[in-house]
């Protein structure tokens, strides 16, 4: 009860002081709770047949990447750093799930992308991932979007979980993908992998989408977490120049999130 009087309160003394991000949160919050309660069907893969779907789509041995020391490494100093957390500004629900996390370094170890951009980091989960990939391939870099929920410290949380020797190959923007997303790409001018983990409404992912998808390199590849909620995802994957797309159930949460192949 606490924490719904407070917020409110934080997001009311945001006027004065930042108008512009005080509009941006409060339409975030009235675009989630209307479609909170809707949920789209999607078909979902299991993990195997994602793999030779992966593999065939990008001419690489996909599931081979699940296996390296490298994903143990960051799964094991991921999981030690959140064992050791007391308190949080986010919820842990907003967490990357495991097996998301885990294809996102799998997808980086074989596209071996000079450039990847994400909207949404929390406490970086996927992010870590990701550059840890980048690490063992011995390129990339990682620009991140995200707004930190409004709380004591927030913005220092935002990518907590990543790891210190990671973090010279990862930019942070501060603010909504709304704001930042398209001048962003526009400066990057092409990106080999774009995740979305921001705000889950139809107008933000499609917007995300439109925006990312164009300048995506051929034989590029989008993720998109908490897919279920709306439809944006089934129809980017309905273009004619997505080669393969898949749809997976997360472990950790009740949701789904996709992988879509740009065709070369």
């Amino acid at each position: 009860m606490l924490r719904a009087i407070v917020n409110p309160l934080r997001l009311l003394f945001l006027l004065p002081r930042r108008p512009g991000e005080f509009w941006d949160r409060a339409s975030a919050i009235f675009s989630s709770r209307w479609e909170a309660s809707r949920r789209v069907a999607y078909t979902t893969a299991d993990s195997e047949t994602s793999h030779t779907i992966l593999s065939e789509a990008l001419n690489t041995d996909f599931a081979r990447n699940f296996s390296e020391p490298g994903l143990a490494e960051v799964r094991a100093q991921v999981s030690a750093m959140q064992a050791s957390m007391s308190g949080g500004a986010f919820r842990s629900i907003c967490n990357g799930d495991s097996l998301l996390a885990g294809f996102c370094y799998s997808l980086a170890r074989s596209l071996n992308p000079r450039q990847v951009v994400e909207t949404g980091v929390c406490y970086g989960v996927t992010s870590a991932y990701i550059l840890k990939a980048m690490q063992v391939n011995g390129e990339g870099h990682l620009d991140s979007v995200d707004i930190p929920p409004l709380g004591k410290d927030a913005d220092a949380q935002v990518g907590r979980l990543i790891p210190g020797e990671l973090r010279k190959r990862w930019t942070l923007h501060r603010g909504t993908s709304a704001q930042l997303l398209r001048p962003l790409l526009s400066r990057l001018s092409s990106v080999d992998m774009f995740v979305h983990d921001s705000l889950h409404t139809y107008q933000n992912m499609s917007d995300e989408f439109a925006a990312a998808w164009p300048i995506l390199r051929p034989g590029g590849v989008l993720v998109s977490d908490d897919i279920q909620g709306n439809a944006a995802f089934r129809e980017l994957a309905a273009r004619p120049d997505v080669a393969a797309h898949v749809v997976l159930q997360e472990q950790g949460k009740d949701a789904l999130f996709g992988v879509a192949v740009k065709s070369r």
